[in-house]
């Protein structure tokens, strides 16, 4: 009986121990795992866009030069009583607006973009002559670019919120170019030219864009815009009509702007 004690003994404490080694192994089980970290957001240019921009225009090439004159002018100039160009370079400010669409695969991008800008770039060259072999005169030419758009292509890299590109394509705009020679007394001659068109031409640039907020950017950008160039011619009808001068001037500027867009259907960032 006593064995059997002894025996009865020695299994219960076996299988107590045996119970609580379970428990703690079932414990350790359940444990959770520790959460992994979120993934990094990742931007997403495409998709539709609209914004506003300015900045400043100045001159890439400054001269309206004499191309053609009759005989008569042709001694006025000769005399130094007439211009053979004007100098004075465009310069002024600008600002409007974009719309435009982006694809973004892996870490490129290729989109088109319209834009449209009133602006107030122009130029004013006055020469005075004091006179001497013919009478005196005084000269002034004004080149102005009242607006100007393009429509471009854009290829560039993305680099987490940022993007670079270049970009280029067609460039429109509308100007506006007055000439005048004024002789003194008016009866010596009082010549006067002006044209007003719209151009077409191209633009080219490059720039940098960055995603600061969802479906906000703000970018910086250089573009030149070649708006062709223009012959304007100037008469007197009334003292000279025979007479004549004209000269060719130059629609080119060089830009750069700031901007500010909106990405259209949700917000830039994206998880994967």
């Amino acid at each position: 009986m006593r064995r059997f004690f002894v025996w009865a003994f020695t299994t219960a404490s076996l299988l107590s121990l045996a119970s609580v080694g379970a428990a703690s192994a079932a414990d350790m089980a359940v444990k959770a795992r520790p959460a992994l970290p979120a993934p990094a957001p990742v931007y997403n240019w495409t998709g539709w866009y609209a914004g506003v921009n300015g900045g400043w225009a100045f001159d890439a090439s400054s001269t309206g030069s004499l191309v053609a004159s009759t005989p008569g002018f042709a001694g006025a100039i000769a005399a130094g009583g007439t211009p053979t160009f004007f100098g004075a370079k465009h310069e002024g400010g600008f600002g409007g607006g974009q719309v435009g669409y982006n694809w973004q695969m892996a870490n490129w991008l290729v989109g088109v973009e319209a834009d449209i800008q009133g602006a107030d770039i122009g130029r004013t060259s006055t020469i005075i002559f004091p006179g001497g072999a013919v009478f005196p005169s005084v000269s002034t030419g004004r080149d102005h670019i009242d607006w100007f758009g393009t429509l471009r292509g854009r290829v560039g890299v993305t680099a987490g919120p940022a993007l670079f590109y270049a970009t280029g394509g067609l460039a429109y705009g509308g100007v506006r170019t007055n000439i005048s020679n004024v002789f003194t007394p008016a009866a010596a001659g009082s010549f006067f030219g002006s044209d007003s068109s719209t151009r077409i031409g191209w633009a080219a640039g490059a720039g940098v864009e960055w995603g600061f907020a969802p479906n906000w950017t703000v970018r910086g950008e250089y573009l030149h815009v070649d708006l062709g160039r223009s012959n304007v011619t100037m008469f007197d009808p009334v003292n000279f009509p025979a007479e004549s001068a004209t000269y060719r001037f130059n629609h080119v500027v060089d830009a750069v702007r700031v901007g500010v867009n909106y990405r259209f259907g949700g917000p830039v960032v994206a998880r994967y």
